[in-house]
């Protein structure tokens, strides 16, 4: 489906192993509890950047903002970078909801 290259033109990177998308389908696929938490719409998932923001303010116990910013986002392979914002057909791709 395109190569190293297929996402290139959405989000600017190869197919590496470097960036965030494709390790989260080698946890999603070899990893059941990361596989359930995916399906079942409980898994945080996101750069140190969103650990960090979301811990202070206030992580888990006291509802922790899980966020991220565009230069970081732009490191998972998984944001389209015209827009910004994530691509969902490339997200779809990867089996990430």
């Amino acid at each position: 489906h395109g190569g190293i290259d297929a996402f290139r033109a959405t989000c600017g990177l190869p197919i590496s192993t470097y960036f965030s998308a494709t390790k989260l389908l080698w946890l999603k696929r070899h990893v059941p509890e990361v596989a359930a938490a995916m399906a079942d719409g409980s898994a945080m998932v996101g750069t140190i950047d969103s650990w960090l923001l979301y811990n202070l303010t206030g992580g888990a116990k006291a509802g922790g903002v899980h966020v991220t910013d565009v230069s970081n986002a732009s490191r998972t392979m998984l944001m389209e970078l015209k827009s910004g914002s994530w691509h969902a057909p490339t997200c779809e791709a990867f089996g990430i909801p």
